[in-house]
């Protein structure tokens, strides 16, 4: 019993030297990342010691894994009892600055963050340089798409905690991401009457302009400068390529391949613009 006492008195003083050791280096923001090299130097454990230590909190919703070897603790001492557990997007930040990373977050979580879905999301997807597929961090569920660095960019920051911004895709280059990525996503026809939505927006307008001369791929910018300028957009600014042969006409919205050929744009009109902007909402004016 006496040996049980002692040895529950040590957890509890290493527990709170690990805490006090992530406020410390959380230097005021809400948490730290230590990894379990740092906390066996900083600490003066054993490797079994400190994976003991970090599965226990751990266990205990104390603090957060980010990967094996990696956890998230918090920068001040929780209420005793309390379970701890950030946000998905602290998590996010956390760790793709951890990383160095470029990042920003798109889909659903963008979609609904301008209005475009009222879908709450339950995995973020987030466009970065240093990670491919869907994973679990701190407990939440993210798919990453991995792209070059030069991919990363026009971006909106919200802010947070405190000095804290999370990088959103902007307006622009999420109706961008969801024809570009609408295999992913299943965004087609729906980001054409996102496009129609904002048409009355000349900077939103031009910035989509400018998203596909700098991440577009033949058939993204086919898409929407065919869908631009139905809507009466000036789309001179946008740089295509001529199709050669009817083997590379791509279908307005993906599947079959039967309709009118637009031949400037190299895109086969599969569905028509009347068709789509029938099942478009009228939004309220802020949401433009």
């Amino acid at each position: 019993m006496k040996y049980q006492e002692v040895s529950k008195k040590n957890r509890n003083v290493q527990d709170y030297r690990l805490i006090a050791y992530g406020i410390k280096k959380s230097e005021g923001k809400p948490w730290a990342i230590l990894s379990s090299d740092e906390v066996m130097q900083a600490l003066g454990l054993s490797f079994t010691q400190t994976t003991k230590l970090f599965t226990r909190l751990h266990s205990q919703n104390r603090i957060q894994k980010l990967k094996k070897g990696l956890y998230i603790v918090p920068g001040r001492f929780p209420p005793l009892g309390k379970i701890w557990k950030p946000s998905p997007y602290e998590v996010l930040w956390a760790y793709m600055n951890w990383l160095g990373a470029s990042w920003q977050i798109t889909g659903l979580a963008a979609f609904t963050r301008y209005s475009f879905s009222t879908q709450v999301p339950q995995i973020i997807t987030v466009c970065n340089d240093k990670l491919s597929g869907k994973m679990e961090i701190g407990g939440n569920a993210f798919i990453f798409i991995k792209l070059p660095s030069k991919k990363i960019g026009n971006m909106t920051l919200f802010p947070m905690i405190g000095d804290i911004h999370i990088p959103f895709s902007s307006k622009a280059r999420t109706i961008f991401d969801a024809v570009y990525f609408a295999n992913i996503f299943g965004t087609l026809p729906s980001a054409y009457t996102w496009i129609a939505l904002t048409a009355k927006n000349k900077d939103v307008m031009n910035e989509l302009i400018e998203c596909c001369n700098l991440y577009g791929n033949k058939q993204t910018t086919a898409r929407i400068g065919f869908f631009l300028e139905k809507m009466n957009i000036d789309t001179s600014l946008i740089k295509i390529e001529k199709q050669k042969t009817t083997n590379t006409l791509f279908p307005l919205i993906p599947g079959r391949r039967s309709g009118t050929i637009n031949s400037h744009w190299g895109v086969i009109e599969n569905i028509t613009t009347a068709k789509i902007l029938s099942e478009m909402e009228t939004p309220d004016e802020d949401d433009i």
